[in-house]
């Protein structure tokens, strides 16, 4: 019985044949993959923006409680979700991210729109929004928050929504995802009586101020 196989040259032919088209084909695939990514980002940073409007329209104002009774807008930064990592190292990334900066006046955005805990970096503060009246806190205003596509938190300027000092009135605010390269490139104090603000880099942003 004659048992008839590949011979090392066929298989030799098939393997080439394969790493080219795998060559052909990768580059496209991946750019893909990183468009896929940028359009999930600009989907998700767009619905933490619509929160945000949200949780304004029913409480009459931003969630920038850090949840005591005497610092009624306390928070420069919110920063989410709690489990996702930090930006990388860059010229404005310890502004946007969890970690030093600003005193550490940050809170991440479960806190404010999808639980009625606003406190300190996602420890939950002593006093809620309302809850009672025409203004009172109505969410879950987000029924999800998973870190960006490159596991890293999204952010937001939120200061500008309350501090009038240094000028701080006239800074646009965003919602802003690092990018690919994790690192924030956006100016977080942008005028935009003198600029037509807009995120910096490879950020993926967008504005809501």
């Amino acid at each position: 019985m004659n048992k008839k196989g590949f011979t090392l040259i066929e298989m030799v032919v098939v393997l080439s044949v394969v790493a080219i088209l795998a060559a052909i084909l990768t580059p496209t695939i991946m750019k893909n993959i990183n468009d896929s990514k940028i359009a999930r980002a600009n989907n998700e940073v767009q619905v933490i923006a619509a929160a945000m409007a949200s949780f304004f329209k029913d409480t009459g104002r931003w969630p920038t409680s850090n949840g005591t009774s005497g610092n009624p807008d306390y928070l420069y930064i919110l920063h989410g979700p709690s489990t996702a990592n930090d930006m990388n190292p860059g010229s404005y990334s310890r502004y946007w991210g969890r970690g030093s900066g600003w005193s550490g006046r940050k809170d991440c955005f479960e806190n404010h729109l999808m639980r009625n805990q606003p406190g300190l970096d996602c420890t939950a503060g002593g006093t809620t929004y309302n809850t009672s009246g025409e203004l009172r806190w109505n969410g879950p205003y987000l029924t999800d928050l998973k870190p960006d596509p490159w596991g890293v938190l999204y952010s937001s300027n939120v200061i500008s929504l309350w501090y009038t000092g240094g000028n701080y009135e006239y800074y646009a605010v965003f919602v802003i995802s690092a990018g690919p390269d994790k690192i924030a490139q956006t100016s977080f104090a942008q005028d935009y009586r003198n600029s037509n603000p807009a995120s910096g880099g490879d950020d993926i942003g967008v504005r809501i101020k």
